[in-house]
């Protein structure tokens, strides 16, 4: 077979070893050899296993390499800087406070948030925070640690845990309060939503009438119905993020290749290799956001210059000089060079 025979021979060229067009290459060839494994898997007398992934999303080997990302790169510092300004800005003179975290994962991005509660003139306000999850475990835990640290703050705190996938969600599982100003938080997760789940979702979280809906989602177009399209648009997106992380790391540098194989190389695979409710990468620009929130109803917030004063001390954090911030529309985007990676915008109703 063709095809075949064109991965064998890129697999003896390419190295996760090399150079960044080199290991984001790599990347490649695999998901495209998965790809091909799945085709022949479809036919008649042809057994091939599905691609080998060594730990699952909640170990906490992955929580680790993520907290190596988390540190050596603004990516999601910006996500979680720009969307808790957002929200501390529409909270102002408020006492009672709700946000729902949409993807509360280990809560990484509310103690600076906290923090800025409690150094509020008066005091902090009461703060309620449900996360959401799909692990009853890891969500219980969260909250377990955002208590204890709300304790050591002196913020007035309560945590609810909802184990349930996005489109699961119902009204009922917020329990909206009257006089609570609420948030609803999204950081890289929405596009997750499959395509028939994502209007009924951005409905009720209108319904909701929250203060601020704040989105970060990565700047790039991997949904697109035609395979070449979303290849050679994951090929030109990844190479920046994988040529930002050569600047970042020292070379040959063990975490860097943890960080690549197992954030990374996994995304790239699922925009690649699957296909149907399997491909769960399904990124959008800003653009298509923008009309997708508008056509459910909320209107635009413009990010405040704090939030642009912020972003831009972050990135004066970094050693590097290759990280670039840009405005669109009240909008903020992180790129690399002249490629956009993650874009912020904030909505109300």
């Amino acid at each position: 077979m063709l095809a075949r025979k064109y991965l064998h021979h890129l697999n003896r060229v390419v190295t996760p070893l090399g150079d960044s067009m080199q290991r984001v290459a790599a990347c490649f060839t695999e998901a495209l050899s998965a790809r091909l494994a799945a085709t022949l898997a479809t036919k008649p007398n042809t057994s091939t296993p599905r691609p080998f992934t060594p730990f699952t999303s909640s170990s906490m080997e992955i929580l680790k390499i993520y907290q190596i990302l988390y540190q050596a790169c603004p990516y999601i510092k910006f996500a979680h800087f720009t969307a808790n300004q957002a929200i501390f800005e529409a909270f102002e003179s408020e006492e009672r406070v709700h946000v729902i975290d949409l993807d509360i994962l280990q809560g990484y991005q509310w103690p600076a948030f906290m923090q800025a509660l409690a150094a509020r003139p008066g005091g902090a306000p009461f703060l309620r925070i449900t996360g959401v999850g799909s692990s009853p475990e890891c969500v219980r835990e969260t909250g377990r640690c955002l208590t204890e640290l709300a304790h050591s703050l002196h913020v007035p705190f309560e945590y609810h845990a909802v184990a349930e996938e996005l489109e699961d969600l119902r009204p009922h599982m917020f329990n909206r309060r009257v006089g609570e100003a609420l948030a609803v938080n999204s950081v890289n997760r929405l596009h997750r939503v499959p395509g028939k789940s994502i209007g009924p979702l951005l409905a009720m979280i209108r319904d909701q009438a929250p203060n601020i809906v704040t989105l970060v989602e990565q700047e790039a177009s991997h949904n697109g119905p035609y395979f070449l399209g979303r290849f050679l648009e994951a090929l030109h997106y990844y190479s920046a993020i994988f040529d930002s992380l050569d600047a970042t790391f020292p070379p040959d540098s063990a975490q860097r290749a943890k960080v690549e194989q197992y954030i990374f190389a996994p995304e790239i695979r699922n925009i690649v290799a699957c296909e149907g409710v399997e491909r769960t990468e399904r990124h959008e620009r800003l653009e298509k956001w923008r009309k997708l929130m508008e056509g459910k109803g909320f209107k635009g917030v413009p990010l405040s210059s704090n939030a642009v004063t912020q972003s831009k001390i972050l990135l004066g954090l970094y050693s590097c000089d290759g990280y670039r911030l840009t405005e669109d529309k009240g909008c903020l985007l992180l790129g690399w060079q002249d490629r956009a990676i993650l874009a912020a915008s904030a909505w109300r109703c």
